[in-house]
């Protein structure tokens, strides 16, 4: 795990620059704190905080070099030994330096048979370029500003928002549709208008001619580009197994010791944790839930899984206490403390520990947090899964990709028993064809928009914009394509550095997610079995109460009796909440009278989502504004 970092500036040179330097080699210390590196040129600079995570490969230093070129990368390669066989290239290589003799051998295009999680960039001293460019999926962040005098990168998009020079205008679009319910942010925009992530599959090589800087982007992978059709369901359950059991091994052999895994009550990560314990690997199972013995058994409860998981491969699961919170030995005070940034323990956390606005799975923090400090330093988790590779299909997906024979006869099987059978199942289809695809196709509007919160004229700016659809339900790679894996990337790359822990990731293998979105999607629902592939490949391995799973409470918090809270602190937390934004910069955007109402009014039952939906809302203003703030004021 590192964090890389740098700037070039053709023509200005760097000596102006120091504190813009060390600020950014700050905010990535987090990600790899064995050792660091800077190269500076008359008008470059490239960074590196690095961290190995196997002992397989030697160390190199962060910076590297070879014949013209500079380069610094952060890499966690899962097919070492297919890509040295190729180039056959010395033993002992990290994984940094085998992954730029690979690129330098073969060209940035090779970097589609490269099975890893990396990021990083390239100084070509002799074309005067620099190259930026990411894994298939997006893993490992890697965020950049860009203007015609110079382009500026770092893992931890803070690093740029400490330098003075970057204009952190807010992104307008990001803003509108975090209020009215569409907070999809695309794989490249971020929060703010002019700073951007490199999309995944990418990479981006910036030229500076005619005194501009100009950059050409080109994508080096696509997801689902052909259809996958093999001889027989068998088959088509057979490899998706193979592929995720393999995926599983691979990541396993490339980092070294003790192992943790996040472990719930559903499929994605229930498997996972199976086949770590049957491939033999020492592991530190973590749940997000409370132990039963501070909250009770629920109906549909995940304990109940895990339980029986635990019981079946004797293992023990670790669950949250109940009364956990970041206090001063939290790993995290710890290295914002290491940074220099004050912290007081009586602001929330967001405030505290600079959070940008997209986090918001604090869980993440104590899961690293508690792995860490039990002596592993990954956390292999199951995101990913829902997203394509363990797919809850819905029965209108079949007839969108033309799966016109299986739709229709999951659609009569639906029906099975029942009297006036054909009439019955005409009704099904019909309903299915009609409402149904109305409300997946429609553009998706999140529960808690609040459309009354933003200044008309901003509000009319943006309205006309076309709003996406909840793809997510019947087109999975269309779901990914427009970056809806991305939130839980930033905020587990974010949180995990910043606990101590690198998130692994076994389905979102580019091998594994390609075969998935590819297949037939009716391989997805069949035998009145949604998610059936998935199931079907591990059902051997399951707990029935697994493989039978249909619903599960989110951590068993339902069953904790919760205190009313009090009219007097509600009131409070509503006003202390809008106190904290400028009013004169948020007037563009935000409605005060809408707001300065809210704040007065007293709670109803009836405006209880509205409510949530208004702390929400302004607590992310918040956050932009607080992440800027803070970001600059870090002490050098």
């Amino acid at each position: 795990m590192s964090g890389i970092y740098g700037f070039w500036k053709p023509g200005l040179g760097i000596d102006k620059y120091e504190e813009d330097t060390n600020k950014l080699m700050l905010w990535n210390r987090a990600y790899g704190n064995e050792e660091e590196d800077i190269y500076k040129g008359e008008d470059l600079c490239l960074g590196c905080c690095s961290e190995k995570l196997s002992v397989r490969a030697n160390r190199s230093n962060p910076v590297l070099k070879r014949k013209q070129k500079y380069a610094v990368i952060d890499a966690l390669l899962y097919n070492r030994d297919e890509l040295q066989q190729k180039g056959q290239f010395a033993d002992g290589l990290s994984d940094e330096e085998l992954l730029f003799s690979y690129m330098e051998r073969f060209g940035m295009n090779a970097l589609k048979d490269v099975n890893g999680d990396f990021c990083g960039a390239i100084y070509d001293m002799e074309k005067k370029t620099v190259t930026l460019f990411r894994d298939h999926m997006g893993i490992r962040p890697l965020f950049y500003y860009s203007n015609e005098e110079c382009v500026i990168f770092s893992t931890d998009m803070r690093g740029l928002l400490a330098m003075n020079q970057v204009d952190v205008a807010i992104n307008e679009k990001w803003l509108w549709g975090n209020i009215t319910g569409d907070a999809s942010m695309g794989t490249e925009n971020t929060e703010f208008a002019h700073i951007h992530c490199v999309k995944p599959a990418t990479y981006m090589i910036f030229e500076y001619t005619n005194e501009r800087m100009q950059v050409e982007k080109t994508k080096y992978w696509q997801l689902g580009k052909r259809k996958i059709r093999l001889s027989s369901e068998k088959d088509y359950i057979e490899r998706l197994r193979e592929l995720i059991t393999d995926s599983v091994k691979r990541r396993l052999d490339a980092v070294s010791g003790q192992i943790g895994a996040e472990l719930s009550g559903g499929l994605d990560s229930g498997i996972i944790d199976i086949l770590i314990h049957r491939l033999g690997r020492e592991c530190t199972y973590f749940s997000w839930s409370a132990s039963p013995q501070e909250i009770p058994f629920a109906e549909y409860d995940e304990r109940i899984v895990i339980e029986d998981i635990c019981k079946q491969e004797d293992i023990t699961c670790n669950y949250a206490k109940l009364s956990s919170n970041f206090d001063e030995e939290s790993i995290i005070s710890k290295k914002m403390k290491q940074m220099g940034i004050e912290l007081k323990m009586s602001e929330d956390n967001a405030k505290k520990f600079v959070f940008p606005p997209y986090v918001n799975t604090l869980p993440i923090c104590k899961t690293g947090d508690f792995i860490h400090k039990s002596g592993a330093r990954v956390v292999f988790t199951g995101h990913g899964g829902d997203e394509g590779v363990s797919h809850r299909c819905n029965p209108y997906e079949l007839f969108y990709h033309k799966e016109y024979i299986p739709y229709l006869q999951y659609m009569w099987t639906s029906t099975k028993g029942g009297k006036n059978r054909i009439y019955n199942t005409f009704l099904r289809c019909k309903k299915n064809l009609l409402s149904t695809r109305k409300t997946l196709r429609n553009p998706y509007i999140g529960v808690f928009a609040v459309k009354e919160l933003l200044n008309n004229d901003f509000f009319e700016k943006y309205d006309k914009d076309p709003k996406p659809s909840l793809s997510f339900a019947y087109d999975p790679k269309a779901y990914i394509q427009v970056g809806g894996s991305r939130n839980r990337l930033d905020v587990v790359a974010l949180l995990g550095a910043y606990s101590g822990v690198r998130y692994i990731m076994p389905y979102l293998d580019y091998r594994v997610i390609d075969y998935a979105v590819s297949i037939p999607r009716y391989m997805y629902l069949k035998n009145q079995k949604n998610r059936y592939i998935f199931r079907e490949a591990f059902k051997d391995i399951m707990p029935e109460s697994l493989y039978t799973l249909d619903r599960k409470e989110d951590n068993s918090w339902n069953n904790l009796e919760r205190k009313p809270q009090k009219e007097e602190d509600y009131l409070e937390q509503k006003k202390m909440v809008a106190d904290m934004l400028d009013r004169e910069y948020w007037s563009k955007y935000l409605n005060w009278e809408t707001i300065d109402q809210w704040v007065g009014r007293k709670l109803h039952e009836a405006d209880a989502t509205f409510d949530k939906g208004m702390l929400i809302c302004l607590s992310n203003c918040n956050k932009i504004q607080n992440i800027i703030e803070r970001s600059r004021a870090v002490n050098i």
